[in-house]
Parts: C-alpha cells; sequence; structure tokens
C-alpha cells in the first residue's frame, strides 16, 4: 500500500497570496501619490492667496501713511473743509466730510480686498482713528445648483 500524500499547497497558493501583497501596495502607492499631490496643488494656492494679502496689506498701509502725513502737523482749528480738500486730493481715497470719515480700499489679484474706513477727530491737533479695516472677497463665487437624480424611480 502506497499511500503517497502531498501535504503542500504548491506554487498556486504561494502565487496568490504574492499578486494579492503587491496590489495592495501598489493600490496604497497610488493612493499616496494622489494625496501628496493634492496637498502639493492646495500649499501652493494658500501661498499665493498668502503673498497677495500681504501685498495688498502693504499697500493699504502706505496710503494710511499718506493719509498721516497729510494729517501730520495741522490744527484742529484750522479748516476743516481745507482738511478733507487735501485728503480728497490723494488717489483713491473717498471722504464724507459730514460724518468726519474717509474710507479707501486696496485691491490684490487674488479675490480680496481691504476695505479701510477712519474717523477723523479733531481734538488739540487732527488725527485718524481706525473704525474698520476689513478684508473680504472681491467677487463671491457663484455655484449653480445642480439636482442630479440619483434614482428616478419606478415608473
Amino acid at each position: 500500500m502506497n499511500r503517497r500524500t502531498n501535504v503542500s499547497v504548491g506554487m498556486g497558493g504561494t502565487l496568490v497570496v504574492i499578486v494579492f501583497v503587491v496590489l495592495c501596495l501598489m493600490i496604497f502607492a497610488a493612493l499616496s501619490f494622489t494625496t501628496a499631490y493634492s496637498d502639493l496643488k492646495l500649499s501652493n494656492k494658500a501661498q499665493e492667496i498668502t503673498a497677495d494679502y500681504y501685498y495688498i496689506h502693504g499697500k493699504a498701509e502706505e496710503k494710511l501713511a499718506e493719509i498721516s502725513e497729510v494729517l501730520h502737523g495741522l490744527d484742529a482749528v484750522g479748516d476743516k473743509t481745507a482738511i478733507f480738500r487735501k485728503l480728497s486730493q490723494i488717489d483713491g481715497v473717498q471722504v464724507d466730510e459730514e460724518n468726519s470719515k474717509v474710507s479707501y480700499e486696496s485691491t490684490g489679484q487674488k479675490n480680496q480686498k481691504i476695505s479701510v474706513t477712519l474717523n477723523i477727530v479733531y481734538e488739540d491737533r487732527v488725527y485718524y482713528e481706525i473704525e474698520s479695516w476689513n478684508l473680504s472677497n472681491i467677487e463671491l463665487p457663484v455655484y449653480e445648483d445642480q439636482i442630479i437624480e440619483l434614482w428616478e424611480g419606478i415608473e
């Protein structure tokens, strides 16, 4: 009685396990690559928006320095109309003489702007107080409502 028992699984079982492991590693590598690439695109966009913000912030500060330079050394007893006439000569500055306010905007290239409103104060000297310094979008994105019917139902 010759009993032959071959317990080994052979090459078939090992090959299936190896193919499964290699397939799983390839899927994880592809997922890691797409995640890293999307993170790179997001960080580049954030860097561009941040650089644009600092650029428009600098322009707003320069405009504020121009206004401060005009107001520096003026007496509060001077003619208010003359003060606002000098302020209105600065490019991009809107004056509201009735409410003693000055406003201007500094716009960037990445859909953002800084809006500044100043109160002009008359005490022993003429100076400004910042009422608002707001960063906002120039245009809000328009999202079209898309209704996607996933299931039409049974008729």
